[in-house]
């Protein structure tokens, strides 16, 4: 009887201690000894990593057709309700380095003929280019037709249209063509037909393969700039102490680098860096994750930013009138600057055609 009772108190001893080791513990491994994660909650996939800043687009680490961008990765739908709204799209300004000579030559005409400049390029940056993602740079053959007696017109157009990417920016003096606006609208995948561009991913600030010149590809093989063409910049030597001219937008209206002179009506008080009039927002988002992004205002997307009349140098399509060197007299003109827009997003005057994008 003895042994019985032990017998039967050693089984019990021993359920006792199998059943605490399978207690209910999230964790679990997998067949190859490494712990595996928890489940996730799906609502929402991640895209970009690596988040750093709003605003520059300077770093080192890693084409828009008349149809769209390129990326490196996808971004799965975010399907988040709103009470547990997340976005994942994170700031990124990584840039690949550049140190790739093309074999092919840069070629680009400029001639004026009574109020006509005429520009013809290849398109081939005359400097060395970073490498990243699929598209391969080549030699293209375009025309572009610029009015040289722009007129400044009662409304804007804006380069991005509520069906897309409208409008290319215009040309440099290289002959490449300053194109700032991705097509990565919300929700950054499946048909173009319900994307909602007033959510695009800006792309100075995000993943989409762009070099030290903070360019890339398109998919037909024509280099663009989405910001500061640095190594153009470089090799112009442009000094702080000189307002440059750098090309001409679809309108007509030349470009500048960033300098500008202090006082916009006269050249004798000095120059300065000129500032743009844009901020981020404070606050969030209003969507709901499923329809448009939600989140803090990061500058993960264009219209994170809010154009505040007079908080810097230049207005709503970072620009105003004053003289320059090329004209004395005055004219309206824009600026590349180093804080968004960097590029303009929209004219003052009528942009030629041969910048549309998608006819």
């Amino acid at each position: 009887m003895t042994k019985t009772v032990s017998l039967w108190i050693f089984i019990l001893a021993a359920f006792i201690v199998f059943t605490t080791s399978c207690s209910s513990d999230d964790s679990f491994t997998d067949e190859i000894g490494f712990e595996a994660p928890p489940l996730q909650n799906t609502n929402g996939t991640n895209n970009n990593t690596q988040g750093t800043r709003p605003n520059g687009s300077n770093g080192t680490s890693t084409g828009n057709t008349n149809t769209g961008e390129t990326t490196e990765t996808n971004t799965d739908n975010n399907t988040n309700s709103s009470s547990d709204c997340t976005n994942d799209n994170e700031i990124n300004t990584d840039r690949t380095a550049c140190n790739t000579s093309l074999s092919y030559s840069n070629s680009v005409s400029i001639t004026v003929s009574g109020n006509t400049r005429t520009i013809t390029a290849n398109n081939i940056p005359d400097h060395n280019i970073g490498v990243a993602g699929p598209n391969t740079v080549s030699p293209q053959n375009n025309t572009y037709s610029i009015n040289t007696n722009p007129q400044v017109g009662t409304n804007t157009t804006a380069l991005l249209s509520n069906s897309g990417p409208a409008y290319s920016f215009g040309i440099l003096l290289n002959g490449v063509e300053v194109d700032p606006e991705a097509a990565k609208p919300w929700p950054h995948t499946g048909s173009m037909a319900s994307a909602n561009w007033t959510w695009n991913l800006e792309a100075m600030h995000v993943r989409i393969g762009l070099d030290c010149n903070n360019a890339h590809v398109q998919p037909n093989g024509q280099y663009h700039y989405h910001g500061n063409p640095t190594l153009l910049i470089e090799s112009m030597n442009i000094s702080n102490n000189d307002m440059t001219l750098i090309g001409y937008a679809a309108d007509g209206f030349p470009i500048y680098f960033k300098y500008g002179y202090n006082n916009a009506t006269t050249s004798s008080g000095g120059v300065k860096t000129l500032e743009s009039s844009y901020r981020l927002k404070s606050g969030s988002r209003p969507g709901d994750g499923d329809t448009a992004p939600c989140g803090t205002y990061d500058g993960v997307y264009s219209n994170d930013f809010e154009y505040i009349e007079g908080l810097g140098d230049l207005d709503q399509c970072n620009g105003r009138v004053g003289v320059t060197p090329n004209y004395p007299e005055g004219t309206y003109y824009y600026v590349i600057t180093d804080d968004f827009p960097y590029i303009p997003r929209c004219f003052v005057g009528s942009p030629s055609n041969d910048f549309r994008i998608g006819g």
